[in-house]
């Protein structure tokens, strides 16, 4: 499950979609949950439930519809010109970073949520019990620059090493997850150890791969954007980007283009195998085999759907982002689909995702049949 801030309500809808789907053939369909920014909170939080599958997402889901903007980020006045005035300034003096992050948003409502409402001991219980064979996390290591995936479980010695990118195994706690959440820029680093970690779509060259380390032979994606669909969406007038559509786009390109861009490697990996008459071999040496992907990703444009809930926000965002011209009218990606953390747009989004995964049961039943 990728990221895409408040986006990622919608992967609750799909979840209760397969929860329904596959309650009868499976008492837990998903043995290996990977998640990056709040994909990685749905991931994390459905691990962590010692419940049915279908009781675990429907508590997911009651999760959603209680937060609140409230509970993400403050959003008052005086703290986001504070937050505003040290971003502006690091940019000419990086000792303003030293000892405390710098971010536009404050995001210490939402660790508190967390810890209140996950308790990630469950995690441990649920693999020895068999329920889950591995759970994994990925963030961002601002200090040396590589792609790292926490994960727990999985198969022995299963940690790996890649061009800037690694699987480090060990206990999943609350740090970790408000690494792989905190959007650069917008919500502060999180020190793990010696170092800083932000948002885990950073620099996630293979979105994918954690989930075949960890011994997934097929994966299953809930996008937070569309894959490969094209929405038709008039704009007003065509004009010099702003700062708030430069922003949008780099958070989309982050969230979205390197997924986009394995899934297209993948298919034309199984394209090679399945015409290769000789056995290929990764550099481990382990024989190379086809593996099965199916994709569920929304029918509708999510940034058209955040216009019509633009009006939740707090009132001290929404005069940011009309300012920067962060808005999808003025041709650029909705940057409130990302802080949009309001009952009445989750719920929008659990319906939509409710819907689209109801639509595709069949083929959803078909894929996890396959062997």
């Amino acid at each position: 499950m990728p990221g895409g801030g408040a986006r990622a309500a919608y992967q609750v809808g799909v979840l209760k979609a397969l929860a329904e789907i596959t309650k009868a053939e499976y008492d837990y369909p998903f043995p290996v949950l990977c998640g990056t920014s709040a994909g990685a909170l749905n991931a994390v939080a459905i691990a962590s439930k010692e419940q049915s599958f279908e009781q675990s997402c429907a508590w997911l889901e009651e999760l959603w519809l209680n937060l609140g903007t409230d509970h993400v980020y403050r959003s008052d006045w005086s703290g986001i010109f504070r937050n505003a005035w040290r971003l502006i300034a690091s940019l000419f003096n990086s000792g303003i970073a030293v000892g405390r992050p710098v971010a536009l948003l404050d995001n210490a409502p939402l660790k508190q949520f967390l810890r209140e409402k996950i308790d990630f001991s469950g995690i441990g219980r649920n693999l020895k019990a068999g329920k889950l064979s591995a759970v994994c996390v990925t963030a961002m290591n601002y200090t040396e620059r590589v792609s790292v995936s926490f994960y727990q479980g999985g198969p022995e010695n299963a940690e790996w090493q890649r061009w800037r990118r690694q699987g480090i195994p060990t206990p999943l706690q609350l740090r970790h997850l408000l690494a792989s959440t905190a959007i650069p820029t917008i919500f502060p680093p999180q020190r793990i150890g010696r170092n800083y970690y932000g948002d885990g779509a950073l620099r996630q060259l293979a979105p994918i791969s954690p989930a075949l380390h960890l011994g997934a032979d097929k994966v299953m994606i809930i996008s937070t954007t569309g894959h490969k669909r094209n929405y038709d969406q008039p704009y007003s007038r065509i004009h010099s980007p702003a700062f708030g559509q430069v922003i949008g786009h780099l958070l989309n390109s982050a969230f979205v283009d390197s997924l986009e861009t394995d899934i297209e490697l993948l298919e034309q990996m199984n394209q090679l195998l399945k015409i290769s008459n000789s056995e290929l071999k990764n550099q481990e040496g382990r024989t190379l085999r086809p593996v099965d992907i199916h994709v569920v990703s929304p029918s509708e444009d999510i940034d058209a759907l955040a216009d019509e809930h633009f009006k939740e926000l707090p009132t001290s965002i929404k005069t940011f982002l009309r300012v920067s011209g962060g808005g999808s009218s003025s041709g650029g990606v909705n940057i409130a689909s990302y802080l949009l953390f309001t009952p009445k747009f989750c719920q929008h989004l659990i319906n939509l995702g409710y819907k689209d995964g109801k639509d595709q049961a069949e083929e959803i039943l078909a894929f996890l049949a396959k062997d």
